[in-house]
């Protein structure tokens, strides 16, 4: 052998012993690292207080081929029915026009149809909605509206993700729900070599590896706290199971990792429209708990109160009136502990299968967690979380003066005037705008027709009044407005000079009835850029009604009849 070969073949040896020694350390890291398997509680202590209630387990927020899933609805069924669950919500990404699919049982998997609508300060679910009659978008307040008016149930998605883009950023508008746990966010804010150990673990323990990446949500947790201090707030734990460009995690192993549990009158009948119906009120009245059941099953659980009138369970609300007593109980595992909370803050825990507190005397709201480590400091995930009970109710939040009380000056805009010359139309060149008044029982009404083109420039018409003046001095703009059908448009304030066009809007829902409006100037965002209010501008301020794409599909003709338009300055 020359010595160049014993060179090479000393030099490859050292190679392998190399690479050998390398997996054998990470084999060796990957072993030890490993999450644990679940607990198995066989003890069933907690069970025998258990209510005639019915627990059915699901998954919530799952996407299909329909938008960004890779897996079809049968193959979905499929993944939930080997994961040992009743029903899946799918919620693909969409507008809400397209009518949801009926209920429909696929095997013994229940399968329902929500949507996932995105909006300038996040994303949110719904389900039990009707079809949209309008494209729905634009702020998160318009959202949450038409999908309460449509008859919906709206949760607001991965609302504490690090990625900005899919954070939840508007906290004043009355959601229904609220996401404290989301698959698709636990990971985000991991280190690199936490992931890469994930990797290591997945194709051992993979339900289990999921759930090694969840902890404690703090930031998410006290604003639904916060929350639920004023009204009602169902907390869900989403799956938001999308496609990847490998199937990890899969559709069955994020199914096995954690579970949302609805607490029914009866079981499942097998009846798709009953039972869908029996889901959604569990869903809507809060009585829903979530249990990662890749750290311990069973994830059996009950929360309610004892009191006179009768046992009150978890979404529900109790008048103060005699005494009471919080009940919790659940099968924990060995070094488990039962925690109560009462308006966020920790009031009583024990190791023991059952906790039993009295009622204070003040209106709070109370939940309950079950966790595996009896450390009160740990950031561990909730192995079970509740929704809450209400005592005396969650406080209403203060509602607007009625149109028409308060009013101090008013210039009036448009009262019944056949001349409409001031007012004129924009379009882009492809689409369609006429004005005209028009004769009204009550008088003469401004009418804006219109046709949205389908041309791949933005759509869109415009009824402009220039030469507003004394803006500083108003704080509303009020009108009557009806349209031939339901549709959304945006009522705009424009500043535009030599150097800038400044717009602000709001959105404004109008139906075949005519409808007084009254907008505050402060509820107006900036449409363009930010800039503060009052306008500050040498140049010519307008008022708008737009109808653009936003909320109207394109090829769509309308008309829209305006009264009584005024600005406002009130009390």
């Amino acid at each position: 052998m020359g010595h160049g070969s014993l060179a090479d073949f000393v030099m490859s040896q050292s190679a392998v012993r190399f690479v050998g020694g390398a997996v054998i350390v990470l084999a060796l890291l990957t072993v030890l690292t490993l999450p644990d398997s679940p607990l198995i509680n066989e003890k069933n202590s907690a069970s025998s207080e258990q209510t005639v209630t019915s627990v059915v387990s699901g998954a919530f927020h799952v996407h299909t081929t329909r938008s960004d899933g890779s897996g079809t609805i049968e193959e979905i069924a499929g993944a939930a029915a080997r994961a040992g669950l009743s029903f899946v919500i799918t919620t693909d990404h969409g507008d809400g026009t397209r009518p949801p699919d009926p209920p429909r049982y696929y095997g013994d998997v229940l399968l329902l149809d929500g949507v996932e609508v995105s909006t300038t300060e996040g994303h949110y679910l719904a389900m039990g909605h009707q079809a949209a009659p309008y494209p729905l978008g634009g702020e998160a307040r318009d959202v949450v509206e038409d999908i309460a008016r449509l008859g919906g149930f709206g949760v607001a998605a991965h609302p504490f993700s690090t990625k900005d883009s899919l954070r939840w950023k508007d906290w004043t508008v009355p959601i229904d729900g609220i996401e404290w746990l989301n698959t698709d966010s636990a990971w985000r804010d991991e280190s690199w070599h936490r992931l890469l150990l994930a990797m290591l673990h997945y194709p051992i323990r993979p339900s289990e590896t999921i759930a090694s990446l969840f902890g404690r949500p703090i930031e998410g947790l006290a604003r639904w706290d916060t929350l639920t201090q004023r009204r009602r707030v169902v907390a869900l734990a989403g799956a938001d199971a999308h496609v990847r460009p490998f199937p990890i995690p899969s559709y069955e192993q994020v199914f096995r990792s954690f579970s949302i549990r609805v607490q029914l009158e009866t079981g499942l009948s097998g009846d798709s429209e009953k039972d869908a119906a029996a889901l959604l009120t569990g869903l809507r009245q809060g009585r829903v708990y979530t249990a990662i059941d890749a750290l311990a099953r069973p994830g059996y659980f009950s929360f309610y109160i004892e009191s006179l009138t009768g046992d009150v369970h978890a979404g529900e609300v109790i008048e103060m009136a005699g005494p009471a007593t919080i009940v919790v109980g659940a099968d924990l595992p060995p070094n488990g502990e039962l925690r109560l909370f009462q308006d966020g803050s920790l009031i009583a825990q024990t190791t023991q299968s059952s906790l039993r507190f009295p009622v204070g005397n003040q209106p709070a709201t109370y939940r309950a967690e079950a966790v595996l480590s009896a450390s009160i400091n740990s950031s561990a995930i909730p192995w079970i979380l509740s929704n809450p009970i209400y005592v005396g109710g969650p406080g209403k939040p203060l509602m607007d003066r009625r149109v028409g009380e308060g009013a101090g000056t008013s210039v009036a805009l448009f009262t019944d005037e056949s001349d409409v010359q001031k007012w004129k139309v924009e379009h882009e060149e492809t689409s369609l705008a006429a004005v005209d008044s028009t004769p009204s029982v009550n008088g003469r009404e401004l009418t804006l027709r219109y046709a949205l083109s389908d041309a791949e420039s933005t759509p869109f018409v415009a009824l402009v009044l220039e030469g507003l003046s004394d803006l500083d001095r108003i704080n509303r703009i009020q009108f009557r407005v009806r349209g031939n059908a339901e549709q959304r448009i945006s009522l705009q304030v424009r500043s535009s000079d030599s150097n800038q066009d400044v717009r602000w809007g709001r959105s404004i829902y109008v139906n075949t009835e005519q409808r007084e409006v009254s907008i505050r100037l402060q509820d107006m965002r900036p449409i363009t850029q930010w800039s503060s209010w009052p306008v500050e501008s040498e140049g010519p301020v307008s008022l708008m009604f737009v109808v653009d794409t936003l909320n109207t599909a394109p090829a769509t003709s309308g008309v829209i009849w305006l009264d009584d338009i005024r600005l406002e300055e009130w009390n």
